[in-house]
């Protein structure tokens, strides 16, 4: 902190005393010091039929307001509804057509599940998996499908 900032907080409080006194020296009575209760307030009757009147129309309008606020709220609502179920996943949107999930999705290991063509093998361990189904005569592609899984995972 710089010395001038730690000078300043020391005078503070005393010109802020200072001040009070020079004020109420000339007459200047502060506003409130706090420690203020409000001991009554009117009550505001209306005794006339026009005053009656007066007020229950003010009421009626305050009604009114609030009811159109939630109805707005309610439209805005169904609105953005609408645009969520307009543009969300799966949709006809051009913006989004169609797209859910990403990356790898149900691709594991290059073997899809009813998939006819399969993953090429290429180490010689591959290719003896992917000949796992022709052997025991469920189908006749040598890549890796998805039946050379099941066929593996069957006994003899």
């Amino acid at each position: 902190m710089s010395k001038y900032y730690k000078a300043f907080n020391t005078l503070k409080g005393p010109v802020t005393h200072l001040k009070n006194i020079v004020s109420s020296a000339i007459g200047k009575k502060q506003k409130t010091t706090g420690t203020e209760v409000i001991n009554k307030v009117k009550p505001n009757v209306p005794k006339t039929k026009l005053e009656k009147t007066k007020s229950k129309l003010a009421i009626a309008k305050q009604k009114t307001k609030a009811s159109q606020a939630k109805l707005d709220n309610t439209i805005f609502r169904i609105n953005q509804q609408k645009k969520r179920l307009e543009t969300g996943p799966g949709s006809a949107n051009p913006k989004r057509p169609g797209k859910m999930g990403g990356g790898m999705m149900g691709r594991r290991f290059g073997m899809k599940k009813g998939s006819s063509k399969g993953k090429v093998p290429t180490t010689p361990k591959e290719k003896a998996f992917g000949m796992l189904s022709v052997k025991k005569g469920l189908d006749n592609n040598k890549n890796i499908t998805f039946t050379d899984k099941i066929a593996g995972a069957k006994k003899a």
